[in-house]
């Protein structure tokens, strides 16, 4: 995006500059370009967060990051040993996709810098400091709880962002 920026300020300078010598007017002026490169950060969905069936009665549903083999998979992938930060919302509506109907799910991330669902921890929604492992790479487990008590029939969809910026 930057580098777009770049090109189109020296596109506009320089047809202003041959528009004014059509003219026989000498214009002259400096261009200072600046870029900062920062080193990406891949995102990348290893499994999807999936349900079981709903029990009769059943009041809630719980995917637990930690221990949960239903739980979502995500490596994000970077500089080595870099600390980032991690953001999101907790909190999303899902929408009834033939509906109007509405539920509120909580979400749930878990992470750690080893490949080791067990021992990684709860991360809030904290802008808190994070580090890529030795080898660039951060694993991410995503839970979280439904309340189905008064719940329609039907397929729900939301979306769910998570934002990681280096520090």
């Amino acid at each position: 995006m930057k580098k777009l920026v770049v090109s189109l300020i020296i596109l506009v300078s320089t047809n202003h500059f041959l528009f004014a010598q059509e003219q026989n007017i000498q214009v002259s002026g400096d261009i200072k370009v600046g870029a900062n490169i920062v080193s990406s950060i891949d995102l990348i969905t290893v499994q999807s967060m999936t349900f079981g069936n709903v029990q009769p009665g059943q009041q809630e549903l719980y995917v637990n990051p930690i221990n949960s083999i239903n739980a979502g998979f995500m490596i994000a992938t970077g500089n080595p040993e870099a600390a980032f930060r991690l953001t999101y919302l907790p909190e999303i509506v899902l929408t009834q996709v033939d509906g109007t109907s509405t539920l509120t799910f909580m979400y749930e991330i878990s992470g750690n810098s080893i490949e080791n669902q067990s021992t990684s921890e709860l991360l809030d929604t904290e802008n808190r400091s994070i580090q890529f492992s030795l080898e660039g790479r951060y694993y991410f487990w995503i839970g979280g709880r439904i309340n189905i008590t008064n719940a329609v029939p039907g397929n729900y969809e939301g979306d769910f962002t998570i934002e990681i910026d280096y520090i």
